[in-house]
């Protein structure tokens, strides 16, 4: 006979969900904090909307932390005493979920900058093409996902995406979701293939080649997206979405604020790939000018010994033909040959 005070499993399974929610919650966002201290003190004279990004970015993401904490305490300080069988939307949980939805959007947005500009710039149709179908789709997923939350926040049970309308509406949100960062991966590992970009330095070893897919890619966004949009379609009505949703935003938080410490460091200004590339090629162009610069002294010198080497020959030449005047006929060529021989010498010598 089981004990009447102990906890049905469906509680215990959502206590489970919110307490692994929210303990991946505050360790990405211990995450967030770390690398928003390392931009801040690397990238000290940045551009000005790049360090309102990280600003925004680690306002957001304490605000949203914040808020996971105020539900776990709602539901385990708050509703001790009551049976948690079904979990409700609280407004701290539907405002998280705002945010969740808007960290989101502008880690899409990011990456379309980057889109923008390593795929050749207002110059390419393939830029332009490309940066429209991901913001659309970002934006499609954007709209959607905020009518999701204001779905929840009206039936006030996150069982009730179980529901046709509003299974519905989370789908379409978290399936563009998918859609936008898988094409994000694709296309900046097209961008920024080797052949493109040959003097791009080529990541070694297993860890760093994980680290260029996983943040300099997108291929995290992707991954983390596609398990979200796999778990609320394949059960909508059991609360294991809401660990993931918890992860999602901040994972997204992450992986711009691991793309933006990753970059080159120069008078406390970050350079991208694309920029650090044609600064070196600036660095190479200007050497050749730096040869060209001390050419005329060479030069000037070469000319200089060029005349002093033709003159002792012309006057090794001459000498050779007034002695071979002065001798006879029958006489020794080799005494010729080596009274000439002894003349270009003498010229090396008065010349040093």
């Amino acid at each position: 006979m089981s004990d009447p005070s102990s906890p049905s499993p469906a509680e215990v399974e959502n206590l489970v969900v919110l307490f692994v929610g929210f303990a991946l919650a505050t360790f990405l966002y211990g995450l967030t904090f770390f690398q928003s201290y390392i931009y801040l003190s690397r990238y000290s004279n940045d551009y000005i909307w790049t360090r309102v990004l990280v600003w925004t970015l680690l306002v957001l993401d304490t605000a949203s932390t914040g808020l996971v904490s105020d539900l776990l305490y709602h539901y385990l300080i708050t509703m001790f005493d009551v049976n948690i069988e079904v979990l409700d939307a609280t407004p701290a949980f539907c405002i998280q979920g705002i945010l969740s939805v808007i960290l989101t959007l502008i880690a899409q947005l990011f990456f379309v900058g980057r889109l923008y500009t390593v795929c050749g710039g207002p110059a390419s149709i393939a830029s332009r093409s490309i940066t429209v179908v991901v913001s659309f789709f970002g934006f499609i997923a954007f709209v959607f996902g905020l009518t999701s939350v204001g779905q929840i926040f009206h039936q006030r049970q996150l069982s009730a995406l179980a529901l046709p309308p509003m299974g519905v509406v989370a789908g379409i949100s978290q399936g563009f979701a998918a859609v936008t960062n898988i094409i994000i991966f694709i296309a900046m590992c097209w961008s920024l293939r080797p052949a493109r970009y040959p003097d791009m330095l080529v990541p070694e070893g297993v860890l760093e080649n994980v680290t260029v897919l996983f943040i300099g890619r997108g291929l995290g966004l992707a991954i983390i997206q596609i398990a979200y949009f796999s778990i609320l379609v394949a059960s909508p009505g059991k609360p294991y979405w809401i660990a993931v949703q918890m992860v999602t935003c901040r994972i997204c938080v992450n992986t711009v604020l691991g793309l933006l410490n990753a970059r080159e460091v120069k008078h406390g200004v970050g350079l991208n790939e694309e920029a650090t590339l044609s600064d070196r090629h600036d660095s190479q162009n200007s050497l050749p000018s730096a040869i060209h610069f001390r050419m005329p002294l060479s030069t000037k010198a070469t000319q200089q010994s060029v005349s002093f080497s033709s003159n002792a020959k012309d006057s090794g030449g001459s000498e050779i033909e007034e002695t071979s005047k002065s001798y006879g006929d029958g006489e020794n060529l080799d005494s010729i040959h080596s009274h000439c021989s002894e003349q270009p010498a003498y010229d090396k010598a008065s010349l040093s």
